[in-house]
């Protein structure tokens, strides 16, 4: 194979719709990506929701031709109810699927084509698709290489016990009733049409089974690998973004894995998308770095990886808040554990006056700092799109978000200091409301310019002592309140301060709770509310740093991107304040399939009145397979109330010109602690 294939690799061999049984009779569809010799190679799988006849098909064709060109069967498979894959879906991340993926994966393996080995990678659900078949631990699935996964499915959806309006409420179940209406490509024995009809028939908004099960219990469990890290067998690669949507779950991840499970972490600096088209940061080959992984547990060839650090991480510096931007601050450094031992824990207290020190509180009981709830706050955080792979949705200004917060602020600092691990809040607190939040801010204030966002995390304080079974607060009785945010590794400049920003909301990330209050921070002697820090005083590790290649150009696409709009919106007649976004895209496929999708999504809130919040969202996506193109329209809204939430989500299908399906689900819930 020459050196130019290997890294510009051509198409394929391919061979599609592939049926693979599964154990209670249903068929799934796979399209196989094979290598240029004829010999048994293991099999890569990737497994996901979202069509591999087209729309997976464009995003991911150059990934499995990679593969192919470096001695794999790669296999794009269709999770059940979903693309060409036989039966029904009603909702994400269930043990349905990890079941399929046993025994898709032992069937691949059973194949003459197959050396009997099998690996599985993907990003973002393709991932978590990994991780969870491997925690069913099929006896061939040697390795995996999950990227941007989440390890906790309620943590993921309702950060801190709060309801996360954006992905999981409305533009997500907007796109996958979207994505469920559009045929599979026509195949030879006519399948496709009796498989499109059972996903009309059977598939339900994915939005149904999250609105009923607002605590944590067993629906969302099924999707939680943290319950099965200790069954995973398979050699585990973790790749992780510190501007992804799933900035913690890496980690926990990794020290979670079985101490004789071969493993490996890296966090780099990104959003949502892939090492080698991603951003902020520099590219690199990411999927040269997974070959050496799988050439050492899938081949059994010495790469020279496992005598490698096993972890690395980007060490993050200041960059100016931009929602999108080029380049990072920082470098990559090799790490032999994590958490990190040579990091100590230093504790910053909280005062009245907005000082953070480490001073311990030795005043009265009016020690305190009150402000007033507004559902709006958390506009600065931006992140939004980055669960759609975006390249927009970096932090702001968070000086946008200190009216509606308590600040505290350090001194500024004489040498960098460089923060690594996992902060943790603990607040004093009381409230005028029975139930409301608690956010915290770790923020990075130049001494001439923005404040940059370092980490942050959310508690619903109905959630305090149990995600199962919430309580709500005595109004006007202290209490204490663990918030833990989000992993980092950062370092602050001499000259900068260390500031602390605490607020009830982060819109329009999560959804506003509905109690006005006036909230409070106790500081006193009986309660010091302080940040407990991970504070590294000697950044060299005494390692080699990695050494990442650089990612190879890649083919241009064939389609484009439409321009992205992204708004802020205040009523300033009156107290509404909304977020809207529309994006999408077309795209024409290595198979021929042109995919035309547009996204466009609307959050609001009231500031007088928050329990009057709601999220619209309408999904198009337009299929063409050649011989028939089909148009698919969905929406979706959720309404809060005082107390209940009401959501409708509806759907229409024209298939040749002609109208061929419509359906409309109505779902109501009491509010709760939500």
């Amino acid at each position: 194979m020459t050196a130019w294939l290997a890294e510009r690799p051509g198409p394929a061999r391919t061979r599609p719709n592939v049926r693979i049984p599964t154990r209670d009779g249903v068929d799934l569809s796979a399209d196989l990506f094979y290598p240029e010799s004829d010999e048994p190679a293991p099999v890569i799988v990737k497994y996901y929701p979202y069509r591999k006849d087209d729309l997976l098909r464009g995003l991911t064709v150059d990934r499995a031709n990679y593969y192919a060109a470096h001695g794999y069967v790669t296999a794009l498979l269709d999770v059940r109810g979903t693309g060409a894959s036989a039966g029904a879906c009603d909702r994400m991340l269930r043990l349905q699927e990890w079941e399929d993926g046993y025994d898709a994966v032992e069937w691949l393996a059973s194949q003459p084509w197959c050396t009997g080995a099998v690996g599985m990678t993907g990003v973002s659900y393709g991932g978590y698709s990994a991780l969870l078949t491997a925690a069913q631990a099929p006896p061939s699935l040697k390795a995996i290489a999950p990227i941007y996964a989440g390890w906790d499915h309620y943590e993921n959806s309702h950060p801190g016990g709060m309801w996360q309006t954006s992905i999981w409420t409305g533009a997500y179940n907007a796109m996958m009733i979207a994505l469920s209406g559009a045929p599979p490509a026509a195949d030879a024995e006519g399948a496709w049409l009796e498989i499109w009809e059972e996903h009309l028939a059977g598939n339900e908004p994915w939005l149904d089974t999250w609105m009923r099960n607002p605590v944590d219990g067993p629906v969302w469990q099924e999707g939680s690998v943290r319950y099965g890290l200790k069954n995973i067998r398979a050699a585990t690669f973790i790749i992780g973004g510190w501007h992804d949507i799933f900035v913690s779950d890496p980690f926990h991840m990794y020290a979670g894995l079985s101490p004789d499970v071969p493993k490996k972490l890296m966090m780099g600096p990104y959003l949502h998308i892939a090492p080698n088209i991603g951003t902020p940061g520099e590219r690199f080959d990411h999927l040269h770095e997974i070959v050496r992984w799988f050439d050492l547990h899938l081949k059994g060839e010495d790469t020279g990886i496992s005598d490698e650090p096993p972890v690395s991480i980007w060490v993050r510096g200041y960059d100016q808040p931009r929602a999108r931007r080029q380049g990072a601050n920082g470098f990559w450094r090799s790490e032999a554990e994590w958490p990190l031992a040579r990091a100590a824990d230093e504790t910053l207290y909280f005062h009245p006056d907005g000082r953070l020190n480490g001073d311990a509180p030795s005043g009265g009981t009016e020690d305190r700092v009150s402000y007033a709830y507004d559902p709006a706050v958390g506009t600065a955080t931006m992140g939004l799109l980055t669960g759609f792979g975006a390249d927009t949705g970096l932090p702001l200004d968070q000086r946008r978000d200190a009216p509606g917060s308590a600040v505290f602020m350090g001194e500024p600092l004489e040498a960098d200091l460089e923060v690594t691990g996992l902060p943790d809040a603990t607040l004093y607190v009381s409230s005028t409301a029975e139930v409301t939040a608690f956010s915290v801010k770790l923020v990075d204030v130049h001494p001439d310019g923005p404040w940059a966002l370092v980490s942050r995390g959310i508690k619903n304080a109905s959630q305090r002592n149990s995600r199962t079974d919430p309580e709500p607060l005595v109004p006007g009785e202290v209490t204490e309140l663990t918030v833990e945010l989000e992993a980092t590794s950062y370092v602050f400049e001499a000259g900068h301060r260390m500031g602390i920003m605490v607020s009830s909301s982060d819109f329009p990330l999560v959804w506003p709770l509905p109690q006005s209050a006036v909230n409070t921070i106790h500081m006193d002697t009986d309660h010091p509310s302080r940040i407990g820090l991970p504070v590294v005083s000697r950044p060299d590790s005494g390692l080699p740093p990695p050494e990442y290649r650089p990612a190879h150009p890649l083919p241009d696409p064939l389609g484009g991107t439409e321009p992205l709009r992204w708004d802020l919106v205040e009523d300033l007649a009156g107290t509404e304040v909304s977020v809207v976004i529309s994006m999408g895209g077309d795209i024409t496929t290595d198979n021929g399939a042109r995919v035309e999708t547009h996204l466009e999504f609307k959050v609001t809130t009231d500031r007088a009145d928050p329990a009057n919040s709601s999220v619209e969202a309408g999904y198009r996506l337009d299929v063409d397979h050649g011989a028939s193109r089909t148009e698919v329209r969905s929406s979706t809204r959720v309404a809060g109330g005082s107390d209940s939430f009401h959501a409708v989500t509806a759907t229409a299908v024209r298939a040749g010109g002609k109208p061929h399906f419509s359906r409309t689900w109505h779902t109501s819930i009491p509010r709760g602690f939500l």
